[in-house]
Order: structure tokens, then sequence, then C-alpha cells
């Protein structure tokens, strides 16, 4: 089964299971999609390529969301695991500082946009 669809489904149980994190999760979704619009507005001229993914760590069995935005001299990579336990964990391979709310997550990957020159 393809990774993002995996992604989905386990969104969905947690659209269930736990709504007010779920809600969190689609707060966390809007707010990164509005970070690479005022992104490409700012640099959309340096800014070769971008992705912004939901996918699915199979090894770990957690759904990720996955930011790569290019240019010719740049490459920043962002994921974003979300835990069964809740919260959002921004880094490589599930480690790196964790939150728990969708603003505290954002503010986590703002700060890595930022050290990697893009803000």
């Amino acid at each position: 089964m393809a990774n993002s669809a995996l992604h989905a489904i386990a969104i969905d149980e947690l659209r269930i299971s736990n709504p007010a994190f779920h809600q969190e999760y689609c707060l966390l979704v809007e707010g990164i999609s509005n970070l690479i619009f005022r992104l490409a507005q700012m640099h959309g001229e340096n800014i070769s390529y971008s992705s912004f993914t939901e996918s699915y760590d199979r090894a770990s069995k957690e759904p990720i969301l996955q930011i790569v935005l290019g240019s010719n001299k740049n490459e920043f990579y962002s994921h974003t695991y979300i835990p069964k336990d809740g919260g959002f964990i921004v880094g490589k391979n599930g480690v790196g500082p964790s939150s728990h709310t969708a603003a505290e997550a954002l503010a986590l990957i703002e700060t890595e946009v930022r050290n990697a020159g893009w803000l």
C-alpha cells in the first residue's frame, strides 16, 4: 500500500480516536501550506522546487509531513512525525524537538527554515 494511503488511514483513525488532536493536525497542515506560500512570495525567484507531502514511516508506523524546498544553491528538508500518543516531533527519523500543538510545531519548523536561510 502506498505511503500516502497509509498516512490517510492513520490520520482518519486519529480523527475518530482523538478529534481534538486531529484538529491540531489540520491546523498544522494549514500553517505549513501558508508558510510555503509566504516563502514563495518572498523567494519565488530563488525556489526552483517545493514539495509538501503526507507520507508514512513504515519502520515507526507513524504518519509524517515532509517539506522540501530547493534551489540551485540550497536544499531544505523538514520532517514532522505524528506519534500515536499525540504531539508532533520535528526532526529526522522521528528524533527531534517535540510539541503538543500545531502552533508549537509550526514555530519549530519556522526555526528550521530560518536556520536554513529561507526566512
